[in-house]
This record gives structure tokens, C-alpha cells and sequence, in this order.
């Protein structure tokens, strides 16, 4: 049980970091995004590559975030039920969710959204505005590494469900640990 704990806590290090570097995009976008409403109000100035920035800067800060989201527990979620249900239950449902919805709905999002960004990297895809951002593959790379990101948090809750319903007490402890990350 201690060894699906440490490989749970190794996937959430990772997502956490990931996270973490990719906020920077969030002090890309708010620059970005003031700047772009400035030149736009004040100069009656527009630009096709500042608002194509702002979408790609959106898409790096959703994608990256879909996994540690879900580790945090911060993800939509129905307790109307599920806040009923003893701990065991509450981590059986969440175990038979992730492998039954979560993790299909990863594998076959993933292949398309894979197979989508290489198209668009075999193509060397651009904007289709003239004077558009360059390197349309970059971004569309994000939806498979995001949909990845939340398919490794899925198999991360799914180690942390099998050792509730097997351990709760260490269950418990490794979510306080968690909590302070």
C-alpha cells in the first residue's frame, strides 16, 4: 500500500511542478490581454497575433491545470450523494469512476487530440490569418499533453481509492500530507 502512495505522491509532485511552471502563463496572459485593451481603446490599434496570443496562453493554463485540478479535489464534482457514503464507498465510486469513465474517456480523447496536433505538425500549420501567430502545432500540442495530465491524476486518485478502501487510516494521513503541499 505504501508503494502505490509513493508512486500517488510521485504523479502529484510532477503535476504540482507542472502547474506551477505553467502559471507563469497567467502573468503572459493578464500583460497580454491589458495591452491589447489599451492599444485597442487608446490608439485604436488591433492585433490578430495579441488576441491569438490570449487563446494560446488560455489553452496553456487549462491544459496544464486539468490534472492538478483533479488532484486537489477541485474538479466538478456531485456530493449531494456521495457526501452520504462511508469513506469506502466514496472511494469504491471513485475508483469505479476513474476506471470505468475517466480513464476510457482520456484514452480515446487522447488519440484524437493526438492525432489532431501531429496532422498539424506534419502540415506545419499556421494561423489562417495573414498576419496570425505561426506554429498552430505548438498549441494544439497542449490538448493531448493536458488530456495526458488528467488521465496520470486519474490513475494517481485510483492508487489513493484502492488504499482507502484497503487502509483508510493511511489514506487519511497521506491526504493531510497532501493538503499542506
Amino acid at each position: 500500500m505504501k508503494t502505490m502512495l509513493k508512486i500517488s505522491n510521485g504523479i502529484d509532485a510532477l503535476l504540482i511542478s507542472l502547474g506551477k511552471t505553467a502559471s507563469f502563463a497567467l502573468l503572459g496572459l493578464i500583460v497580454v490581454v491589458v495591452f491589447d485593451v489599451v492599444t485597442r481603446r487608446l490608439f485604436q490599434m488591433g492585433s490578430t497575433q495579441l488576441q491569438e496570443a490570449e487563446w494560446h496562453l488560455h489553452t496553456i493554463l487549462i491544459m496544464c491545470f486539468l490534472g492538478a485540478t483533479y488532484i486537489y479535489d477541485q474538479h466538478v464534482r456531485i456530493d449531494l450523494v456521495s457526501g452520504t457514503f462511508s469513506p469506502k464507498r466514496r472511494a469504491l465510486v471513485e475508483l469505479l469512476g476513474i476506471l470505468l469513465l475517466l480513464l476510457p474517456f482520456c484514452a480515446v480523447t487522447g488519440y484524437y487530440a493526438t492525432n489532431f496536433a501531429y496532422t498539424s505538425f506534419v502540415r506545419n500549420e499556421v494561423s489562417q490569418s495573414i498576419d496570425g501567430l505561426p506554429y498552430r502545432w505548438a498549441i494544439k500540442s497542449m490538448l493531448p499533453l493536458g488530456i495526458y495530465l488528467l488521465a496520470l491524476a486519474g490513475i494517481s486518485r485510483a492508487l489513493r481509492a484502492i488504499v482507502a478502501m484497503s487502509s483508510p487510516k493511511i489514506a487519511d494521513l497521506d491526504a493531510k500530507e497532501r493538503e499542506q503541499m
